[in-house]
């Protein structure tokens, strides 16, 4: 079981290397950072004293090592374009970010999965065929297209909702729904599948023949099953959450870490756009983490097939 667990958690480190890695060298890849900050009427002195002063000036291999000490002692160094600390400049836009995931979240999880599990229960009937369809439609739907679709019909239309900011919990409502329905959509659909699959396992099937109470049968032998099922995907989750904010973010003018990523690319501030993106891939191999040695806790299968 230790030697499960520590392979699993090499091969987190492994890949999170390997991020680090891949940010550092497609962003340099992009240009000289020097000449796109100063632009090109810079003059030779300023473009050395510009590299000189943010370590441009050393060889590829020793901004690498120095990237990663700073990863390491998540010290980013500072923004090109306010001279902050991009620590700073990325906790400043994370708090309002966090404020926007939780409960969009939670939402997803309250919605999405009990639609699915009804909708397995209801198998082929038109409840069922429904609830597949309005998930199907929410799927489909980008989120730039929900979004400005939410504005127009709420903000313009009817005047109910405001349409920028997070100033009140009226702000929180659109921005959720519009992050929330795709991710709702997901869910319903992988809880279906995975509900139906429980349901035709032996353990069922057994639990049906000693006359168990259908409640009972659901409870405590389908859903705990197909639960197993669904923890796969609740690692991407976070992932799909995480870009979704990005877009989201811009559409309603939230002041979290997808609208800073925008204008860090725009402005070309390498260090901000560094750390939002390795940020956010170490937290989607994090959350993958928690979810493989969760799934050994809830599965014993897995740690026995690989003793």
């Amino acid at each position: 079981m230790v030697a499960l667990v520590l392979r699993i958690v090499f091969r987190s480190l492994v890949t999170l290397f390997l991020l680090t890695a891949c940010v550092f060298f497609a962003l340099h890849l992009t240009g000289d950072p020097a000449r796109i900050m100063l632009g090109d009427g810079a003059d030779a002195t300023a473009l050395a004293a510009f590299r000189a002063q943010w370590g441009l000036d050393k060889p590829l291999w020793e901004q690498f090592l120095v990237y990663l000490q700073k990863f390491i002692t998540l010290d980013m160094g500072t923004s090109y374009l306010t001279g902050l600390p991009v620590k700073e400049v990325f906790l400043n836009a994370f708090w309002p970010t966090l404020d926007l995931m939780i409960p969009t979240a939670i939402v997803t999880l309250l919605f999405g999965i009990p639609a699915g599990v009804i909708a397995a229960l209801h198998r082929n009937t038109a409840l069922d065929k429904t609830m597949m369809f309005v998930s199907v439609f929410g799927y489909a739907v980008p989120n730039f297209f929900m979004g400005v679709l939410l504005l127009l019909i709420f903000s313009i239309w009817l005047g109910w909702l405001p349409s920028y900011g997070n100033a009140t919990g009226w702000h929180y409502i659109m921005p959720i729904i519009t992050m929330a329905t795709s991710e709702a959509a997901i869910f319903s659909r992988y809880a279906r599948s995975a509900m139906i699959e429980a349901m035709r396992l032996p353990c069922v099937k057994a639990a049906r023949m000693r006359g168990l109470p259908d409640r009972r049968v659901i409870w405590l032998h389908a859903l705990p099953n197909a639960m197993l099922s669904i923890l796969t995907i609740m690692g991407f989750f976070l992932g799909t959450l995480v870009a979704g904010a990005v877009i989201t973010e811009n559409v309603f003018s939230w002041p979290g870490v997808g609208k800073l990523l925008v204008q860090s690319v725009a402005n070309r501030d390498i260090p901000v756009v560094q750390l939002i993106v390795l940020a956010t891939g170490a937290s989607l191999i994090i959350a993958n983490l928690a979810m493989d040695l969760l799934a050994l806790v809830v599965n014993p299968r897995l740690r026995k097939s690989n003793n």
